[in-house]
Formats: structure tokens, sequence, C-alpha cells
């Protein structure tokens, strides 16, 4: 039975009043909205009036500010059905509740809770009255007074995210308290469902499938399972039948214990397997398990979906002669090309509304891994289903970034409560395939010259949570990861070249310099180039007067994200253009295009620049899919889902099958093919200049799986400015790519003309 819908909001701030019960509350005089659950309050303040009804437009989400130190109730009635029956018990499920909160029905406080990120479930059979109205309340109180009631050790004050210690002890999502990609959102609310669920009292706890082994074209499946049996039946030969399907093809078996936990295998001939995109199918099985007592009373049913995979990260702990970093999944090395996926939206009751455009617009691009970056929530299962179906792999950070979090006891006890939940939620998914410990606290502590292996949150929390609670799928501690062999190399922010895996920041530069070429690393896990978002969306979020220009104007800096007033990244933005093309363009719609093409380039060499080396390199991620909000960004799809330029470089560059040009080295151009499948491919090829038809390579080829074969090498000058198209048919069916050769300054005008006569191919 959902409770969700509208119901009363009532604030007033925290420092100036304090109300602990329902009774105070009903006797405060306090002013109210209708509220919206899921929801987040200032949301429900900008349909009512008291904020502007567009928080996204020009500074309006600084009005928000006010009210961070604010508390808010909930409040609503409902009418209960009828008494469970003794095999029932009565829960009441909040999905999130963001952030520091009390619950109290009728009256009568039933719990409390101080994270966002998971779910909280209180037992109320014997507190609810059934048949009659219920009212119920919720408290939450002013994330930002209470983070900042908790001392804060020296640690963590020498190496903060834009120094400050907001939000450190507090187990929000990072980003809310103001990041690079997202604004200054301290929000509060009830932001996914409440639900009363009157949930059988014996059930099992959980069932967990793995892929023990394969024998041939037989998998060998291990059942690992508890569950909560009548007393009656504890000791019982129990007897589990199950049944499954992929398609067309079925199995049962049946297995007779005396327990109701434990492990027993059984085998899927020609098992299906469920592969990562463009290696094969996601296959995935429903699965019905149902538990009989000696007696044939049928105890226990539970219905799942699933897919059966092995997963391996085979890495080493520094670059050199034997180092790699490679996701190998069913004993096969995986080309993973792929994006970062970061907040949704500044306020995560609208997440899920999203999801699917979102996830849509990835697979639409070919990505077969989905990086869940660490400053963001935990994603629904709604997200996890779409990638099991569609084969897209889920690297899945926990919610710690670029902070040095408290070391305490009390704090580490919230990270472990929050791993297990998470942990435990998120494990049954094939798609997810590695558990990464936090998103760059290694280079935070690197950067001061501490051995991040001292961090207790990521060297013993979260591992041994994974290892007791999902074994089978690997762990990392960081990204990157700075292992002690590393750090004692030197390894930091400014020496990465021991990295085996990367994020390539650094000066943000010419997209080629040597920072991105020269870098060792095996998998760039982050690496993004600026892009402005078309003037239709620009003129959603940006008030008229402060449209254009972009010098000095707030309402772009604050859009750029940054509520402090630092134009940094509005002018990097300007110089990547500048560098590209020797000059900026002072019309807008001219700067806007100039913008995406700098940006466009970039993002199609670094997913070459990997794929080219398939045999030392095992993937890219690049940032970012879609906005969080509306601004000047690395994302190739702005906050109203309006496409740049570089979302159609990407698709073609991460297209399963690809022929590209590598960068000049000993006088001339390598070409070769990247076939990131298990097929070999035959085809023709040529290759020539977009402005004279002028023929640099024509053959035909047969292209080896899951590698690249060489096919030719062009001879050129770097003063050789030109736009080449590389075109391949294969079984028939035609593609292409480009290659843009030379070096800076290009000519705008000449570029224009280029994508002109792209786009008619």
């Amino acid at each position: 039975m959902t409770l969700n819908g509208k119901w009363n909001l009532y604030y007033y701030p925290a420092y100036e009043q304090k109300i602990n019960t329902v009774e105070e509350l009903k006797n405060a005089n306090l002013p109210m909205v209708e509220a919206t659950v899921p929801g987040n309050v200032e949301l429900d303040l900008s349909a009512a009036g008291v904020l502007p009804k567009d928080l996204y437009m020009g500074e309006n989400i600084r009005e928000a500010e006010k009210f961070e130190t604010y508390d808010w109730w909930y409040e609503t009635e409902f009418d209960a059905p009828n008494a469970p029956s003794e095999d029932e018990k009565v829960i009441l499920h909040f999905g999130a509740v963001d952030c520091v909160a009390e619950y109290f029905l009728n009256g009568e406080k039933i719990g409390e809770s101080d994270n966002m990120f998971i779910s909280h479930d209180f037992d109320v059979a014997d507190k609810i009255k059934y048949n009659q109205k219920n009212s119920l309340h919720v408290h939450i109180s002013s994330a930002t007074i209470y983070n900042a009631s908790f001392d804060f050790e020296l640690s963590m004050a020498e190496h903060v995210w834009r120094l400050t210690t907001m939000g450190i002890n507090v187990r929000k999502a990072p980003h809310c308290f103001g990041w690079d990609i997202m604004p200054r959102a301290v929000s509060a609310g009830i932001w996914r469902s409440v639900e009363l669920q009157y949930k059988k009292k014996y059930d099992f706890r959980y069932l967990y499938f793995k892929l023990q082994y394969m024998d041939g074209n037989k998998g060998v499946i291990g059942m690992l399972f508890d569950s909560d049996l009548p007393p009656k039946y504890v000791f019982d030969d129990i007897t589990f039948k199950i049944k499954g399907s992929c398609g067309k093809e079925e199995f049962t078996h049946l297995v007779t214990r005396k327990t109701g936990s434990g492990k027993f295998l059984f085998n899927i001939p020609e098992i299906k397997l469920w592969w990562p995109k463009n290696y094969g199918e996601p296959n995935l099985y429903t699965i019905t398990v149902d538990a009989y007592g000696s007696d044939g009373k049928h105890l226990l049913s539970k219905t799942v979906r699933r897919g059966f995979r092995t997963v391996v990260l085979d890495r080493t702990d520094v670059t050199g002669p034997d180092g790699r970093f490679n996701f190998v999944v069913n004993g096969t090395k995986i080309m993973a090309v792929g994006t970062n996926w970061v907040p949704m939206d500044a306020y995560h009751s609208r997440d899920n509304a999203r999801y699917q455009k979102a996830l849509e617009l990835a697979n639409d691009l070919n990505c077969n891994i989905i990086r869940c970056w660490g400053g963001n929530v935990y994603e629904d299962h709604e997200f996890f289903d779409f990638c099991d179906e569609h084969g897209i792999m889920v690297w899945q950070d926990f919610a710690m970034a670029c902070h040095v979090y408290c070391q305490d006891d009390w704090f580490k006890d919230k990270i472990k409560k929050e791993a297990e939940w998470v942990v435990k939620e998120l494990r049954d998914h094939p798609s997810l395939v590695l558990w990464s410990g936090d998103n760059e606290i290694d280079y935070m502590y690197a950067l001061e010259n501490w051995d991040p292996n001292i961090n207790h949150l990521t060297r013993e929390v979260l591992p041994l949570v994974v290892e007791r609670l999902d074994p089978d799928r690997p762990y990392l501690p960081s990204s990157p990861y700075v292992s002690p062999e590393a750090f004692a190399k030197g390894g930091n922010h400014e020496a990465a070249d021991v990295f085996p895996e990367d994020h390539l920041w650094g000066p943000r530069d010419f997209y080629k310099s040597s920072f991105y070429t020269e870098s060792k690393a095996y998998f760039v896990s982050e690496t993004g180039y600026h892009g402005c978002p078309a003037r239709e969306s620009i003129e959603k979020f940006i008030e008229p007067d402060y449209v254009w220009p972009y010098f000095d104007n707030s309402q772009w800096t604050i859009h750029s994200s940054d509520q402090d007033g630092n134009n940094k990244r509005v002018m990097l933005m300007h110089d990547q253009v500048l560098q590209l093309f020797g000059e900026v363009p002072d019309r807008m719609d001219e700067y806007v295009l100039a913008s995406q093409i700098s940006q466009a380039e970039a993002k199609k060499f670094f997913i070459e620049r990997v794929r080219l080396r398939m045999s030392r390199m095992g993937g890219v991620i690049w940032w970012n899919l879609i906005d969080g909000w509306p601004q000047m960004s690395d994302a190739v799809v702005d906050y109203y889902y309006n496409k740049k330029l570089a979302y159609d470089y990407i698709k073609r560059s991460s297209q399963p099958f690809i022929i590209a040009m590598d960068e000049m080295d000993r006088w001339g151009h390598d070409v070769l093919c990247c076939n990131g499948t298990l097929n070999e491919i035959s085809g023709s090829c040529r290759v020539y200049d977009i402005d004279t038809g002028e023929e640099f390579l024509s053959c035909d080829f047969t292209a080896a799986p899951n590698s690249n074969t060489m096919l030719g090498k062009i001879r050129l000058m770097y003063s050789e400015q030109r736009m080449f198209i590389i075109e391949w048919t294969v079984n028939g069916k035609k593609a292409f790519n480009t290659y843009l050769a030379g070096t800076p300054k290009y000519d705008f005008e000449q570029y224009k003309s280029w994508l002109e006569k792209i786009n008619k191919l």
C-alpha cells in the first residue's frame, strides 16, 4: 500500500526553535505548504511560491540556500487495512529520506535515521490502528547544522574539496554541498517511495545464484540461500524445487536438505551466459524456487531474474612491463568503452523520471560500461535492470569523493552499515562488475604525501563487507587506486605515470597534448572536455540580459558550476576554443558551435586513443553522458536532453567495429581496425580527403576478433591540415569514421564546411 502523494510540510529555522514531538508541532503555529512525496522540500516551496518557480533559472538556486538551516515536518494520514494474519508482519518502508530524520506513528516515535542513501524499515504491526485513520510524521533536521555538530580532525581539514568540511560527516551525496558539475543544493525530503507493506513472516532472506564453473557447455550453478522457516520445519527435510527459463530453454531441479540455509549445486545444460554488449547476448534467466516441508506443505516461494557470468578485474598495482587493468568476463578480456554516470538531478526525487531517457542514450552510444561516480547517490533497481537487459557493465563507487573522511569508530560503523545495505541490495545484478571504495580519495591523501593505505574505510571496512557479502565480485580500494608500491614510487596526482587506472584531467589544455598522449595508464576511467549547450537550452536557464556575452557574467559562472563567483570553467571552455581555432567567435551561435567542435574532436580522440591500443589497454570511461542540472560542462547531452555535436562523434567512435587513424609517428599515420567483438570481420576500406576526394589508402581486410589489425600507413606532414573520411563496407553495409589531421590553429570556416560534408554522409 503506497503512502505517496500529497502531504503537509511544516518548516522553521532550527536555530530559533526546537520542536521535538508531534504535540509540540500541533501547538507551534508554523508555516505550512503542500508537499509531494516522493519529493524535495525546495520543490514544494517552489510550487507554493515561497521559492522561485524555476530554481534552475539564472541565479535562483541561491535562494534555496537560506533554508539549509531549517527543520522540516512531513505529515499525512492514512487508513490502515485489516490486521495482519499470524504469518504476516507489517512494515513501514521508506525508500530513502534525506537525511537526518525521526519517524512518528500516531504520535509515538518509532525510529530514526541519518543516511539518505539507504532504505529504512520499521516494524509497526503492534502500533497501527487497523481499519482506522493513522497519523504519520517525519521530522527532518538540518543536515548543515547536524554536520557542523561534529569535531573535524586535523587530517580532514588538511585536504577537502573546495576547502570546506561541509558534508563530510553526514551521509549525504557529496555533490549536494557544491561540486564542479553540480550546484550547492543541501536539500531535505522524502525522496523515494513510502509504503505500508504486509510481508510474509516466513520467507527467503536471500537467494543468490552464481556460475560455479563451466563443464563444456554445461553450467554448474551454485545456489546460496538463507530463509526464515516456521518453527515446526526448522530441522525438517525441506525439498526445494528450482524452475528456470531463458527464452525457450527450461530446466527443473529438486533438492532435499535438512536445512533452511546453505548451498547446493545444480546443472544447466547448454547454459546461456550473460555477456557485455558487443561480446554476446545479455542472457537472463527467470528462476522460481519453491520450498516444501516433509509433509508436503508449501512453505516458501520466490521468483528472481539472474544472469550467469564470471568477472575478474585483472590488474597490477603499478605500471610496468607486465602492467594491466582489464575486465575479464567469462574468461574473455573486454574492451570497455562507456560513460561516467553523474547525478540525474540536484533534487534526487526527480532522478527516477530521468532514468529511461538517459539510459537509452547510453545504449544508443553503444556504451558497454557505466561508472557510477562516488559523488552521487546509489541508483535504484530500475537503473540496474536496464543495464542487466542491455549488457552494460556497471562500475559502482561507494558514495565518498574527494575528501579525507573521518577514521573514528562511529564513522566506520556508519560506512559499514551503509555498505552492507548497498551490497545486499545490488549484488544480484549481473551487470554489476566492480565495487570501488571511493572517487579520488587516494589522490587526496597522496597530494599531501600521506600514504592512502592508512585509510581504514577503504582498506578495512569496505573490503571486509564485500568479502562477507559479495565475495565473487572484484573490489578496488579507490579510483584511481594508489597502491603501496605506487605510493613508494612517488605516486601522486602530479606523477600519475605509475597508476594502471587513472583520471586524465591535468591541465585541461589541448586534447592531444603530452599529458594525454604520454599517459602510461592502461585504463582511463575519467576524461573529458567542455562543450557549450545549444542556444535554445541556454535561453532556458540564463535570463535574457545575461545570455551573451559570457565574460564577467555571473549567470554563466554559476552555471559552470560555481556558486563562489569563480569563472574558471567558463574561461576554460573559451581557452579550449582558442587553442583549436586560434580565435574565439564573438557571435553566440558561432561560439556554441566552435566549443562543440572542440569537445567532439577531443572526446573522439580520447576514445580512439584507447581503442587503437587494445593489446595494452583495457578501456575508457569518458566524462560524461548528461547533465544533472543546466550548465556549461563536459556532458555530451544537456539537462534538457539536447545532444551536442560530441554525441555523434562518440557514437561513431564507439561502434563495435571501427577503422581509425592513429597519431603521427615516423612520417605518417597508422590505419588500424579496432574490433571490439568476438567475430572475425572482413570487408573493404578506403581513406580519402573530404575536400579533394584524393584516396590515400584502399584495401580489403580481415580483422581478427577482439584486437587491432594494421591496414597500412598514410604518409603526411604535421603541417597538413586535412579532414579524412575512413569508409568501410562489411557484408554490404557501409560505415565511416573521420580523422582531423595536422595541428592547430584550424580555420573555423573550413571546419564548418567539413561538418556540412560529414553530415551528408
